[in-house]
């Protein structure tokens, strides 16, 4: 923390845990550090989160660069170093009595980016600490989506407040957060999260408008478990030989249960693979056969289709041969109707002949009744006479000429 970098901080004197909702990060650090603790608060600002540790009752001492809110702090604090961690010690600036009644709690509320090398100060942070002791810090994430987007625009530009405050001096993602405690001696038990989307046209992020990127690149950050991330919110206890020890056991106790788990997952699953390759051959027998059937099918089907194009053709071949036959019907039916007229005409002509044969006929009865009437006159017989008298004489004179 640099003097020249001071802020003037709000007083929030009449702050209340009841103010505070779930995503709040002191709320979260309330939660994580409990009742009744012996605590030292860097970066206490005027005491607002040293006033809600006292309402729990616990005991704060207060570390704070900025005087003026040093001097406000110290009503709810029972005492208040002014110091400027980046070129003052912890053991430069605490008493000898306070260097032996050791902290259950060490708070970094938004501190350690603050800090040029925040790696010394949680290191001389653990001799603060008594045996059971721990550290509960919030750092912002300058992996949240605005940035990242902002950064494809070219942009890193400071605020007065927020994730790209002016007096950042480090940046953090979630794991530099997990490689700044590990390498300063601490383990992380508890890591939690405050959110805020990344188009919220907060004052804490860059105002991002999406529209103006593609949507790929909008979808691929909004992904990221942390794109929405605002703070990381932790619990670290100092490592030592008994807590390397008590860690590496409490993780081999749970790799061990992960180990059995694992086995009997790996013992259902190779049932369950056994039970699928059984289903999986009575599957690729009934497959086998069905493939026969249908190939069994599939020649029955291109007979069939055989024959239909056979009948398609020979119905083709029909259906000419009707036309052809159509034709000659009809040509057939026009003689058969001139055939017709024709006979009707004859039959006609034939029974004018009949008439008239019968006229004739009646004629020639009449003509033979005359006859017979004239042979049987008198004038008939003399006529008869005559041609007998003259076809003698005839003869007589052919008999003298000879």
């Amino acid at each position: 923390m640099n003097s020249d970098r001071e802020k003037d901080y709000p007083l929030l004197a009449n702050l209340s845990e009841a103010d505070l909702d779930d995503n709040s990060s002191l709320k979260k650090m309330l939660s994580l550090i409990g009742e009744n603790k012996r605590v030292i608060d860097f970066g206490c600002a005027t005491g607002y989160f040293a006033r809600l540790l006292s309402d729990r009752g616990c005991e704060v001492i207060g570390v704070e660069i900025n005087s003026k809110a040093a001097k406000v702090a110290q009503r709810y604090c029972e005492q208040v170093i002014v110091a400027d961690l980046d070129f003052v010690s912890l053991n430069d600036i605490f008493s000898e009595k306070l260097l032996k009644k050791k902290f259950d709690v060490a708070v970094f509320g938004d501190v350690l980016e603050h800090l040029r090398n925040p790696w010394q100060v949680l290191k001389e942070t653990r001799k603060l600490l008594k045996p059971q002791g721990y550290v509960i810090a919030s750092i912002p994430n300058i992996a949240h989506g605005a940035i990242r987007l902002a950064l494809l625009q070219g942009k890193f530009e400071y605020q007065t407040l927020g994730i790209l405050d002016n007096t950042h001096l480090r940046f953090f993602t979630n794991k530099t957060v997990e490689q700044l405690f590990e390498d300063s001696g601490y383990q992380i038990d508890v890591i939690e999260r405050t959110k805020l989307p990344i188009y919220s046209h907060s004052n804490l992020i860059p105002d991002i408008e999406k529209k103006q990127f593609d949507r790929n690149i909008t979808h691929e950050i909004e992904q990221d478990r942390d794109a929405d991330t605002l703070q990381f919110v932790v619990r670290a206890y100092p490592i030592s030989l008994e807590s390397k020890y008590a860690a590496l056991h409490k993780q081999y106790l749970q790799v061990a249960e992960q180990l059995h788990q694992s086995e009997s997952q790996l013992d259902n699953l190779q049932i369950e693979l056994q039970e699928s390759k059984n289903q999986l051959q009575i599957e690729h027998t009934e497959i086998s056969r069905s493939q026969t059937q249908l190939e069994q099918t599939q020649a029955q089907l291109q007979e069939v289709h055989t024959q239909l194009e056979q009948t398609e053709v020979e119905f083709k071949e029909a259906q000419n041969q009707l036309q052809k036959n159509q034709i000659q019907l009809e040509e057939t039916q026009n003689q058969l109707k001139q055939e017709q007229t024709q006979l009707q005409q004859i039959q006609q002509q034939w029974e004018d002949s009949q008439i008239k044969l019968q006229q004739a006929h009646s004629a020639w009865e009449h003509c033979q009744q005359i006859i017979k009437a004239m042979e049987t006159s008198k004038f008939w017989k003399i006529r008869q006479t005559w041609f007998q008298i003259k076809n003698f004489a005839r003869w007589r004179n052919n008999q003298d000429f000879s």
